[in-house]
């Protein structure tokens, strides 16, 4: 497990956009599975790639022992969570790089990025991996507030300020949800590629 020190709070305009963006993702992904489009490793990079960034321990544990039973090696798992790429195979670098630069982004990112991606993988794949990034933020985000009050709680965390902020957060979370849930269902009949993607105006 990979203890990070710097983890990203997100605000809370963030956190719903990242609720309906799970939701396209959990689609997106699915669709790409069934084509045999995406598999589990690769799947694991990229979701070892944005944890990293968003700086997950909870989710680090967590996906460490997926990727090892999807098999990926621990040297590869700890080099991800390191933030070192030199393990990833070429055919799946723009996939590790563009889930890291929506990371970086707080879960927004450049078309000129994801057109990129679809030049290299297609549509289908391309959206594989856009859906496996919108899950790890998601679960993430939970990752981050749980593992905030865990941390207070078994006395490792001394800021009072950040365990208020995120307890005062999780019942928000659970309240937005079904809001989120509502929008990304209103935004499965619209046309326009940037509200149902996610990317930058």
């Amino acid at each position: 497990m990979k203890v990070f020190k710097n983890k990203k709070i997100y605000t809370y305009p963030e956190m719903f956009r990242t609720m309906v963006c799970f939701f396209n993702g959990l689609r997106f992904i699915k669709q790409a599975k069934q084509t045999k489009m995406i598999n589990k490793p690769f799947v694991e990079r990229i979701m070892l790639g944005v944890t990293e960034v968003n700086g997950c321990t909870l989710c680090s544990y967590q996906h460490t022992g997926v990727a090892l039973r999807a098999g990926l090696s621990r040297d590869e798992i700890r080099a991800l969570l390191d933030g070192e790429l030199s393990t990833i195979k070429d055919e799946e670098m723009v996939g590790v790089l563009f889930g890291k630069h929506v990371a970086d982004q707080r879960g927004l990112f450049d078309k000129e990025a994801y057109d990129r991606m679809v030049k290299e993988y297609g549509d289908v794949r391309a959206l594989g991996v856009l859906g496996a990034v919108r899950i790890i933020m998601f679960t993430n985000i939970i990752g981050i507030m749980g593992g905030v009050l865990y941390d207070t709680l078994s006395f490792k965390n001394k800021k009072l300020g950040l365990f208020i902020h995120e307890l005062v957060r999780l019942p928000l979370f659970v309240m937005m949800l079904p809001i989120a849930f509502i929008t990304f269902i209103l935004l499965q009949f619209s046309n326009n590629p940037r509200l149902v993607l996610g990317y930058k105006a």
